[in-house]
């Protein structure tokens, strides 16, 4: 092979300056498979709890049902398109065809939501305009994704997939560095709940919880450590080391956590049978398992790849973004399901909500103590910084850096009131603690923001060992 061919080998044509080859579709993967796994857990426990449980009359039971079915098949076509953005897929007519996963999920979403539509309207005779705006935030997601494919950065990549200059690990970082984060304070805050109990989770199954509890703050730490530690080092092998320690101890405290809540439930039913103490716990090992799960193969697989590849493996090095498209679709999707959830409380006057649109205020953060409208500001902001770090525009530095000092007055102006509840946190009881988790994800995320698009980064490789050519055989001797 000739050193023309070998520096014109894998060069990819960009839509715009400073994106990574793949438009940073495989964070987009990481965070669909994620969020599909999420989803689908809920929906199935919720399944499961009706079958058992028995709640609802025989007609709405079973239209209840035909809906969360729908729900988790919804679920699975959702992580089913992250994983053919990030390994791939077979058509039909045997070619590559990455982008097909997403368009199918685009059309049961659609599909979904009409459904979602058509019996809160009919069957159960919500208003006509609150059905709407309920499927609008169903409906939300999949649509801006069908709006996306049409864009041409997106739509060229129809057929074939290319590789992100360093393997996707730098926008995989950040969605870990962030995402622990949030976990780290929300663990961190169940955790001073519990050790304030003194003695009282200091008996029976109290201990066990409480060591479970330990292991999901260190669980977080190794999360925040794996992230930080694929932004600063560009060795492909450290990132793997630490992203599959992170895993192997996420899944180890995930079963031990799910165990911990198993005895306690037990010696709660005092030998009685109840099966939904059960889904709980499988539900539970299920969502913590998910993001550990996800990382591990997505590290593993593209290290393997170079390996199979030995020498002809690309060189890594870092991508020209520094892993900000992935930030940019932690924000845009993050902004799009803030939205999915806001729209239904416009609609409908605070007063006459339902406990479980209120519980969807809390998600939002505000918890029903300030105007929504501020909200819905933050979320447009949020949106729009989300898409110029994902298209790297000219102007993503400055438009990141304002919705991040933007965001973080907002956030805490909507959130003072739960700041305040923080210095009587050590009296709240572990359910009140699950408020701190939407407002550590509030926080973090435009705090995050503000000092990913200002740090300075250099562009780097790393470098391999190549097979040295064998010396050329000595002269005979004279």
């Amino acid at each position: 092979m000739s050193d023309e061919t070998k520096q014109t080998q894998g060069a990819v044509s960009l839509v715009d300056p400073g994106v990574p080859a793949d438009q940073g579709l495989s964070a987009l993967g990481l965070l669909m498979q994620l969020g599909g796994s999420l989803f689908a857990a809920i929906a199935t426990l919720a399944t499961f709890t009706i079958l058992i449980t028995g709640g609802g009359r025989g007609g709405d039971k079973a239209l209840i049902l035909l809906v969360l079915g729908a729900s988790i098949t919804r679920s699975i076509f959702h992580r089913a398109a992250g994983t053919e953005l990030l390994y791939g897929a077979r058509s039909f007519d045997k070619t590559a065809a990455p982008l097909a996963g997403v368009k199918r999920y685009i059309l049961v979403g659609l599909a979904q939501s009409a459904l979602v539509f058509l019996v809160l309207v009919a069957k159960f005779h919500v208003p006509t305009k609150l059905g709407l705006a309920i499927g609008a935030g169903f409906v939300a997601w999949p649509l801006t994704l069908a709006i996306l494919l049409q864009l041409p950065r997106f739509k060229r990549f129809a057929m074939e997939m290319p590789v992100a200059e360093d393997k996707g690990f730098e926008s995989a970082s950040i969605l870990m560095a962030v995402l622990g984060t949030c976990g780290l304070l929300g663990t961190s805050a169940v955790l001073i709940v519990m050790l304030d109990g003194g003695g009282r989770m200091m008996q029976g199954p109290g201990v066990l919880i409480l060591l479970a509890t330990i292991l999901l703050v260190i669980r977080s730490g190794l999360h925040v450590q794996a992230g930080l530690s694929g932004l600063r080092q560009t060795s492909v092998d450290r990132s793997v080391e630490l992203a599959n320690r992170y895993a192997n101890f996420g899944i180890i405290s995930a079963f031990c956590a799910g165990g911990s809540l198993l005895l306690l439930m037990m010696a709660l039913m005092r030998g009685r049978f109840d099966p939904t103490g059960l889904i709980m716990v499988v539900g539970l090992c299920w969502m913590l398992m998910a993001w550990p799960l996800i990382i591990r193969r997505f590290f593993s697989d593209r290290q393997f790849a170079d390996l199979m590849a030995g020498d002809q493996a690309n060189v890594h090095r870092r991508a020209p973004d520094a892993g900000l498209t992935g930030l940019g679709w932690l924000l845009f999707a993050h902004a799009i399901m803030s939205a999915a959830l806001l729209v239904p409380q416009l609609i409908v006057p605070p007063g006459s909500m339902s406990r479980g649109m209120g519980e969807a205020m809390m998600m939002l953060g505000s918890a029903g103590t300030r105007s929504l409208w501020w909200s819905a500001g933050l979320i447009a902001l949020q949106a729009w910084a989300g898409m110029e770090l994902v298209r790297m525009s000219s102007t993503h530095r400055i438009v990141g850096t304002v919705y991040a000092i933007v965001a973080i007055i907002i956030s805490v102006y909507l959130t003072w009131p739960v700041l305040q509840a923080m210095k009587h946190i050590g009296r709240m009881g572990p359910s009140a603690v699950t408020m701190f988790i939407p407002m550590a994800i509030q926080l973090v995320i435009p705090i995050a923001t503000l000092l990913l698009v200002n740090r300075n980064v250099a562009p780097t490789a790393q470098a391999r060992f190549r097979t040295p050519p064998a010396a050329p055989p000595a002269p005979p001797a004279q």
